[in-house]
């Protein structure tokens, strides 16, 4: 009887110990910190999520009627190489727009993406068009 038990016991632990680890699917981009000024009713000018089906990560401006321009700079590694995408949005009268930033490259209409992709990170600099600068960085769990 000990030795069913202690049998039965081992299995259990066993199934909890290795059992794949399995979540939810929820975006892991993690917001690091804004500095800058920012108005009194604390508008969020960006917002960024992982979208793992396009390997790549959406990025949407918001709120670009009180925006001049937004500059935006995707950095990673990809098998221990440096890696990369940047640009800009220019209010151009949208109130919202977007960017899909993909993680891997695209020549004459063939994209190749990156592998082992690791310590991503997406810096979001609004330049307001009260002077000011929001500033949002992103770091996203692959």
């Amino acid at each position: 009887m000990q030795k069913l038990f202690i049998s039965i016991s081992i299995c259990l632990l066993s199934l909890f110990l290795y059992q794949p680890s399995v979540y939810a699917a929820k975006p892991r981009v993690k917001k690091i910190g804004t500095t800058g000024t920012i108005t009194a009713s604390s508008a969020s000018y960006s917002s960024a999520k992982l979208s793992r089906s396009t390997n790549s990560v959406v990025l949407t401006c918001k709120n670009l009627a009180k925006v001049t321009k937004v500059t935006y700079e995707l950095s990673y590694l990809s098998n221990g190489m440096s890696q990369g995408a940047m640009g800009s949005v220019v209010s151009t009268g949208q109130t919202i727009d977007s960017r899909d930033l993909y993680f891997g490259t695209c020549s004459h209409g063939v994209c190749t993406p990156h592998t082992n992709i690791k310590q991503a990170t997406l810096t979001v600099r609004t330049q307001l068009k009260s002077g000011g600068t929001n500033i949002k960085l992103y770091r996203i769990k692959i």
